[in-house]
């Protein structure tokens, strides 16, 4: 059977163009993300003082008892009690035990920072992971006592983040990217490293005259890199 070509290229036409116009006329901010995102600016050197990455500091909740010995000095379970003895000294014969259960190594800091956001307290360690090949996330590490938390998400090269606050009376509350910047070290990228520095700024629906601000900088190995 013999294909009419120019009939069929004038039908072809006529089905194809009403989809072409919809994706002429669908707005920028629909076809991307709804949420804010900001435009990831790379450098090859950049510039900033990441020595906080050379300090260190225990679990937020093991440090040095009197002894000088690594021990959970709060919040400890049961079991590890039981390993101690009055003045929260390690009994000889449940070290190995005691460690097996206490993190006594040593972490280094991953996040330099400061904040607007109610309730903030600051934090040295955030961590950044990757998924598939499209997507890092990030989450700032808090301790038992915080209550506001921050996670970014970056694809395709935009990033958007939001804000957490739980309060220890009412319910909790998100705050959402408005605006700021994020500049990326391509080169330390390239070997799973993640070093930024960064300044974000977030909606405030309760005190709109309060500026809600989260900046600092970042140096933290990728997971899953």
């Amino acid at each position: 059977m013999k294909i009419n070509r120019k009939s069929s290229f004038i039908s072809f036409s006529i089905l194809i163009l009403p989809f072409l116009l919809g994706l002429i006329l669908i707005p920028s901010s629909i076809s991307k993300n709804d949420d804010f995102q900001i435009e990831i600016s790379w450098f090859t050197n950049l510039k900033g003082n990441f020595s906080f990455a050379s300090k260190w500091s225990y679990a937020s909740n093991v440090g040095l008892n009197a002894a000088q010995q690594i021990a959970c000095l709060q919040n400890c379970s049961n079991r590890v009690q039981k390993m101690m003895d009055e003045d929260g000294l390690i009994i000889s014969d449940s070290t190995d035990a005691y460690y097996q259960i206490v993190d006594s190594t040593r972490k280094y800091h991953t996040l330099e920072s400061r904040s607007t956001l109610s309730d903030w307290k600051p934090s040295n360690f955030i961590k950044v992971r990757k998924y598939g090949n499209f997507t890092i996330e990030g989450s700032v590490i808090a301790d038992s006592t915080s209550k506001c938390s921050v996670f970014f998400r970056i694809k395709d090269n935009y990033l958007t983040a939001w804000a957490y606050h739980k309060p220890d009376k009412g319910s909790s509350k998100i705050f959402r990217l408005n605006g700021g910047k994020i500049f990326l070290d391509d080169a330390a990228f390239a070997k799973g490293i993640f070093k930024a520095t960064f300044s974000f700024t977030f909606e405030n629906e309760i005190n709109s005259l309060k500026p809600l601000f989260w900046s600092g900088k970042i140096h933290a190995k990728i997971e899953g890199f």
